[in-house]
């Protein structure tokens, strides 16, 4: 019993690690909404954003976002910010603002006042050929 215990702890550590959770119990533990766009074999230009989440004083900004695009001949990066209900852009919290072919961005930051954020993306093509379109996703959500 204490083997399958132990077991299901680790499991539980590395999803948290995956998903970029936080390893102990917080406030900001529980996901209160979210908003997700989807780039489909998306053209050059092609602009999505997700609605507005709100996030309570206290509670956290969460970002995920991945280029699933892979082609071998051709490249695409998918550039983003984040926006405040204010206007202000708060991109900078976050590691980076634009995504290559693969890469993934999974990230929470605090939130210290009460506001909505939402997500502005772009498909843009770097090497590209008549085949070429953006594929990917990002989601904006609300910790609290």
């Amino acid at each position: 019993m204490r083997r399958s215990a132990l077991a299901a702890c680790s499991l539980a550590l590395m999803a948290s690690a995956v998903l970029g959770l936080p390893t102990t119990a917080s406030a900001a533990d529980s996901m209160l909404d979210a908003s997700t766009i989807t780039f489909d074999s998306a053209p050059n230009q092609k602009v999505f954003t997700t609605r507005k989440v709100s996030v309570p004083a206290g509670g956290g900004l969460g970002l995920y976002g991945k280029n699933t695009y892979s082609g071998i001949t051709t490249a695409t990066r998918l550039e983003f910010r984040v926006y405040r209900d204010d206007g202000a852009d708060v991109t900078n919290q976050f590691n980076v603002n634009y995504l290559n072919d693969g890469d993934v961005i999974n990230q929470r930051v605090p939130v210290s006042a009460a506001h909505s954020y939402y997500i502005w993306a772009k498909c843009v093509f770097i090497l590209y050929n008549s085949f070429t379109s953006c594929d990917g996703t990002f989601t904006v959500s609300s910790w609290g």
